[in-house]
């Protein structure tokens, strides 16, 4: 009752300072609410955002870095029967290309992924067809270069003993032991390199009949993988969000398939007539 009696006893207008203030402060409190809310929402879609940029950014770079390794495959299986497998291993041309498609297959969407998986699958299997076709090339090249060798050698044999028999003749010194020596030299000289100038002509003969089979080949297996490349190509513009037109990749495709062919049917005549 006392405590009652001494609230009565407080003006009216105290009261009315109180009300205020606590209305104000319960205004206040709803704002900072407010606030919060929206600043947590801010922030959880800022942080998205930033994870989406990272993320694109690094897709960005892995995805460039396929397309420039993917463009430089055709290349390394073209060149393959020029490679010495005795001083290298082969395989390891398409190393940069197996270790970007493994990081694209960890930070693509899952059809992309399954597209470079399969494109990885094929070029192993590619690569094996054409160290096979190449083997025979690779043993010709050792063949060319040991018959070159020396036919070189004993050229260098003949024009040695050709040159003192020369020498000899014209110094006006009679000395038939000598002279018969050095014909003897020269004759063996010349005869090895007839045989190896023979086995190098043979070689290179059959070196050309395996490099037409292994271009036939080589053009088979590209074709046969330009679709898959065309399929991921586009998979990888698609989470780019740029625009692709398969209609109008799949003509140019055609095209270019058509062109190749027409150019490696022209090489492999040319090859024949020579």
């Amino acid at each position: 009752m006392q405590l009652l009696c001494l609230l009565m006893q407080i003006p009216n207008v105290v009261w009315a300072a109180l009300l205020a203030s606590g209305l104000t402060l319960l205004g206040v409190m709803l704002s900072n609410r407010s606030n919060t809310k929206r600043l947590i929402k801010q922030l959880s879609h800022d942080s998205t955002e930033k994870e989406k940029d990272r993320i694109n950014a690094l897709r960005k770079d892995v995805y460039l870095r396929v397309a420039e390794e993917s463009a430089k495959v055709n290349g390394y299986l073209g060149k393959i029967p020029q490679l010495d497998p005795a001083k290298e291993n082969i395989a390891d041309g398409l190393s940069e290309f197996f270790g970007v498609a493994a990081k694209l297959q960890l930070i693509s969407e899952p059809q992309t992924s399954n597209l470079i998986g399969e494109l990885v699958t094929r070029y192993g299997e590619i690569l094996m067809v054409l160290l096979a076709k190449a083997s025979p090339i690779h043993s010709l090249n050792t063949d060319i270069r040991i018959a070159s060798d020396f036919y070189d050698r004993n050229q260098t044999e003949v024009s040695r003993a050709l040159a003192e028999m020369t020498q000899l003749n014209e110094s006006g010194e009679k000395n038939p032991a000598r002279f018969s020596a050095l014909e003897r030299s020269f004759k063996a000289a010349q005869e090895a390199a007839d045989n190896f100038h023979s086995k190098r002509s043979e070689a290179y003969a059959k070196h050309a009949v395996a490099m037409r089979d292994y271009m036939i080949t080589l053009f088979k297996e590209i074709q046969s993988v330009a679709r898959l490349q065309m399929q991921l190509s586009a998979a990888i513009r698609n989470e780019l969000n740029l625009a692709t037109d398969m209609a109008a990749y799949e003509e140019r495709l055609q095209a270019n398939f058509e062109r190749m062919d027409k150019a490696v049917q022209g090489l492999l005549a040319h090859l024949e007539d020579t």
